[in-house]
Order: C-alpha cells, then sequence, then structure tokens
C-alpha cells in the first residue's frame, strides 16, 4: 500500500491510472482533518493481490492529481473510487463509480474492484467493431453462443442492454445478430422503441414490472417508459365502488406477461387492463434485437426475483438486543412497518461476514483463472460460476444488511418508547411522522407537496400559481427521499413547489437547467421515448453531495417528478 501526500507524487498517480495496467487501483483520499473514513488496512486485507490500494491526503495532493485526470475523475474529501487497469483507453468518470463514506459501504468499494479483476482480460486492447453473426445456442444470462460469417465462435454478452431486459428473449437459434465485436464478446443494441405502430383502442402485450395494492406499472419494450396504471385501470367497476375488497396485486403478478388495451388522448399514450378483448388480434410486441423475435410472447412469463426473508433468529449465549414487548406509539398500537424479534445474534452476523470472505476469494481466483482462460469454453464455464457467485454474493449482503438494521432498528424502538412523551411532543408534525398516516408513500408524498404549497404561495397568488393537477410521481421518486435529512427532506419540498407551480426559473438559488447526454454545453438534451424532456434543479448549494432534484416535463406540459441524487449524478 503506498500514500501520496505531495502534488509530484500525485502527478505521477494521474499518469499512472492513465496508463496500462495489470490490476485495479483503489484510491482512497483523506478527510479534511486527515482521518480516513474508508479503513485502507481492511481493505487491503479483503482485497489481496489482485488489486493496489493506494491512499492520499485531501488539499494540495488532491489539486495536483486533478489536473492531470479527466473532469469528474477525482477523488478527495474522504471519498474512495478504483480504477480499472485499462481506464486509459477510455477514461470516462462513470467506469470508476465514485464512493462516499455516508452513502456507500466499504463493501461496495470492494466489490467494485473485485469486478474489475473479474472481467479483466490481460489482452492488448482494441476497438469494437459491428459485426454479424448467427445464433448456435441460447442458454440464459450467460453462455449464448454465435458464429461470425468468418467461422469463428464468440459469446453474445448483454453489456448495452438494460436491467429490465433478458438478453435470451431477444435470441433464436439460427436467427441471426448484430452488434459489437470487441475480442470474443458480441454486444447487441436493442431495437429503438417505436410507440407510433399503436393506434387508440389497439390491444398488445406488456409486461408487469412493479405491483402495489393500488398501482401496476407495465412496460412495453425495454427501452419504453414504464406507464404507471390506477386502480380503476386494473380492476373493472372500481368507478362504481365495486370490488373494493380487490387489490391490484390479487389480479397481476411481477414478471407476468398480459393483454392491455392501448389508449391514446392529449396527455400522451396510456394502458388499460380494463375491457381488453381476449378474442383481439394483438399487434406484435417489438422485438428487443433488430430482427430477432418478439420480446415478448403470451403465455410466457418471467420469473420474478425471489424475495428471501431473513430467518428466525434464536437465542444464543453471546450478547443479544432483546425486547420484551413491542414498542408502542401514543395511540397504543405497536409502531408499524417495523418487524418485531426477540433476538439478533452477534454469531449469526459473524457468520454472514465469513461467507462473504469466502466469496470473494472465490472470485478473486475465478479472476485469476478468467485472465489464463483463452479458448470459448473456459470463457464459458468461468463466467457462469463467476455469475452465479456474484448472485450468492449481493444475497449474503442483502441478509448481512438486512440483520444489520434489524438491530438497528429494534435499539432506536427501545430508545423511543423509553422517551415517547417528549419525540410525540417534538416531531408529531413533521412529514416523516405524518408518513405512517397514509397507506402508501405515494399518496403521503403528494400530500406533503401540497401542504408545502399552501404554505409557501400566499393567499393571493395562489389562483396565479396552482399546483400543478395530476403531476406524476415516478417509480424511483419516493424511495430516493429516504437518504435525505429532515431540512433536505423540506428544501426539496420547496423546490418540488416551484416546479410544480412553473416558477424554478424565476429562483436563481435553483439552478434550472436540462440534462444533457454528455457533459458538453453543446450535447443534446435527454429526451425520453414518449418526448419528455429531463430537467433538475438545485436543493443544496456549495455543500459535499449537494442533493438535485430531477424531473421530466412530458409532452403537453404536464411534470414527473423523477428522483433526488447528488450532485454530480446525472441519471435523469
Amino acid at each position: 500500500m503506498r500514500h501520496i501526500d505531495s502534488p509530484e507524487a500525485a502527478r505521477e498517480l494521474g499518469a499512472e491510472i492513465l496508463s496500462p495496467r495489470r490490476r485495479p487501483l483503489i484510491l482512497i483520499s483523506s478527510d479534511e482533518s486527515g482521518a480516513f473514513l474508508y479503513d485502507p488496512e481492511h481493505v487491503e486485507r479483503e482485497i489481496g493481490t489482485d488489486v493496489d490500494v493506494v491512499t492520499i491526503s485531501t488539499g494540495d495532493t488532491t489539486y495536483a492529481l486533478q489536473s492531470v485526470l479527466p473532469e469528474k475523475a477525482n477523488v478527495y474529501g474522504g471519498a474512495a473510487r478504483s480504477y480499472p487497469p485499462d481506464f486509459h483507453s477510455a477514461p470516462d468518470w462513470w467506469r470508476s463509480a465514485l464512493r462516499f463514506p455516508k452513502h456507500h459501504n466499504v463493501e461496495e468499494l470492494i466489490e467494485d474492484a473485485l469486478a474489475q479483476v473479474v472481467t479483466t482480460i490481460a489482452a492488448p486492447v482494441e476497438r469494437a467493431r459491428w459485426a454479424r453473426a448467427t445464433v448456435e445456442r441460447v442458454s440464459g444470462a450467460t453462455g449464448n453462443v454465435a458464429r461470425l460469417d468468418d467461422g469463428e465462435r464468440v459469446m453474445i454478452v448483454a453489456d448495452r442492454l438494460t436491467s429490465q431486459a433478458a438478453l435470451a428473449e431477444g435470441l433464436e437459434v439460427g436467427s441471426s445478430v448484430e452488434g459489437w465485436l470487441l475480442g470474443k464478446d458480441l454486444s447487441p443494441e436493442a431495437e429503438r422503441f417505436n410507440p407510433d405502430r399503436l393506434v387508440d383502442g389497439s390491444v398488445t402485450l406488456a409486461r408487469v414490472v412493479k405491483v402495489t395494492d393500488r398501482r401496476v406499472n407495465l412496460m412495453l419494450h425495454p427501452l419504453s417508459p414504464e406507464y404507471p396504471l390506477r386502480r380503476r385501470d386494473v380492476i373493472p367497476g372500481v368507478d362504481d365502488g365495486e370490488n373494493e375488497d380487490v387489490s391490484c396485486a390479487d389480479v397481476v403478478r411481477e414478471g407476468e406477461t398480459v393483454r392491455t388495451r392501448v389508449t391514446r388522448s392529449a396527455q400522451g399514450l396510456a394502458l388499460s387492463l380494463v375491457d381488453v378483448d381476449p378474442e383481439a388480434v394483438i399487434v406484435e410486441p417489438q422485438s428487443l434485437l433488430k430482427g430477432g423475435p418478439a420480446w415478448l410472447q403470451e403465455g410466457l412469463h418471467q420469473e420474478p426475483k425471489a424475495l428471501s426473508a431473513p430467518a428466525a433468529v434464536q437465542a444464543p449465549s453471546e450478547p443479544v438486543v432483546t425486547v420484551t414487548s413491542p414498542p408502542v406509539n401514543p395511540a397504543g398500537t405497536p409502531l408499524a412497518g417495523l418487524p418485531f424479534v426477540g433476538a439478533v445474534s452477534a454469531r449469526d452476523l459473524q457468520e454472514v461476514r465469513d461467507e462473504l470472505a469466502g466469496l470473494r476469494g472465490t472470485i478473486g481466483r475465478l479472476g485469476h483463472e478468467l485472465r489464463e482462460g483463452t479458448d470459448l469454453e473456459t470463457l464459458d464455464r468461468l463466467r457462469d460460476e463467476i455469475t452465479t457467485l456474484s448472485a450468492q454474493l449481493r444475497e449474503e449482503r442483502e441478509k448481512s444488511a438486512e440483520r444489520s438494521l434489524l438491530i438497528v432498528r429494534l435499539t432506536r424502538e427501545v430508545r423511543e418508547a423509553r422517551s415517547v412523551k417528549t419525540q410525540v411532543a417534538h416531531d408529531s408534525d413533521t412529514p416523516r411522522a405524518r408518513q405512517s398516516l397514509w397507506p402508501d408513500r405515494e399518496s403521503w408524498i403528494r400530500e406533503e407537496i401540497r401542504r408545502a404549497w399552501v404554505q409557501r404561495v400566499l393567499a393571493g397568488e395562489k389562483h396565479r400559481y396552482p399546483l400543478q393537477e395530476g403531476f406524476l410521481v415516478g417509480p424511483s421518486f419516493v424511495s430516493s427521499l429516504e437518504i435525505l435529512d429532515d431540512g433536505q427532506l423540506d428544501k426539496m419540498l420547496r423546490a418540488a413547489v416551484y416546479v410544480l407551480i412553473r416558477r424554478a426559473h424565476e429562483v436563481p438559488s435553483l439552478d434550472l437547467h436540462e440534462l444533457r447526454s454528455g457533459m458538453g454545453g453543446e450535447d443534446a438534451p435527454v429526451v425520453r421515448a414518449d418526448g419528455a424532456k429531463s430537467w433538475r434543479v438545485a436543493i443544496e448549494q456549495k455543500t459535499a453531495s449537494a442533493r438535485r432534484l430531477h424531473y421530466w416535463v412530458l409532452p403537453g406540459g404536464k411534470i414527473e417528478l423523477s428522483r433526488v441524487g447528488i450532485h454530480d449524478d446525472y441519471t435523469p
């Protein structure tokens, strides 16, 4: 492990990062006090000899490094990142995820580097070229094989597809496939979604991607937006007071392929599961890949992701966190939303950590084998094994996080139960406290935005600046608010009000601007398949990890609140 403490050494490190290397390089910066919030020794101990670990002092040293590296590829202020060995070939900041101690644990930093070890094959750098091949084998996420026109066999990979798209759904043995060829990997590109082929009243197929008791989200194509459906669009007779005891989850499930009726209006394309003619000729769904089979087929469903619940925990002899009875809120009912468990063992947490260490060691070994493997069969076997182990690693991390969170929650419940009277007096009228009064989080945030509008817009201006009716709440919006503290949430509500009354451009501190497809001022704005444009405003200014509110403006002017992220996060 090296430490960089001078501008000259920092510039040399920058040149090293931008040169070909055999191993990933983790760079950990100190905070302003000189302390390392990510423990370098722990990282080096976990990572072994497969990765170089370097530390750097924040200040003149990181400024010198910034002068050498591309824009937004620097590290300072306690943050860390892992640079892949081939960073020089495409030195884009997004290839090296920036990790902040407040928002990312050290395991994520370690896994960034391990993934770069696994996917790195020591070979001369070459450029991708467009190629055509014939599909010979389809076997799922990995192991899909095709033969080029010159007879060479290659693996078809999903590097250029979205997470919603399963590569195998776009392949058919004997059909042709085109994509970018790099080494032995052929990366097809998805066919662009074309909503114009769907006319009002037509019937087509859609995939259910999200289900709650009151909402269903459908997707027509991996590159299409998600179309939200309310209960009236899913359950017949809701507007007439019928089927009140039926929830959306009783009708459909995630991953299901369903017939849907297309409606068109001034607001754009919409979908409904009510009054769908079962005998109607469907408009065939688009293919995932050009020339491939239709992305969706009637009767074929996607298996939903298994949800692993924490196993029951027995009380061992080690110290445990124990709650003899569920804490109660002022109304005398158990605190909603939190599981009640009698005890959580420190031994269980240690077992999970041991399993994680074993999995990391196996992935590191496979990284060495992958660099040595040159034949297609070896690469196929190693990729399959890595995919399985990566899934196990994610599962173990989730279990560890769930159990750690459970301990934190139970400890907090005990503390809150002891001081419930003072807490009620202090917190009874905050947005977070009011969330439990609503059946779902979307209803809660809509009410908080309405309250903010009532408080911030003067009585004489409310007719002039009404809150936009029917604004949309994106599928990731409410979950992105969980990391905000009370002060940041209040600032977000203020910004959302100015956006929804069309006055954001009048407030300089909001710094309203369009999101663009690149970092340059001449790059095209980000536009969704349905024509919506992406915008963002500043929730905070001149602070570390300052928050930004991202939203879409749909054709016709309707606004969809998308998500809250940090200042260097450009995801729409």
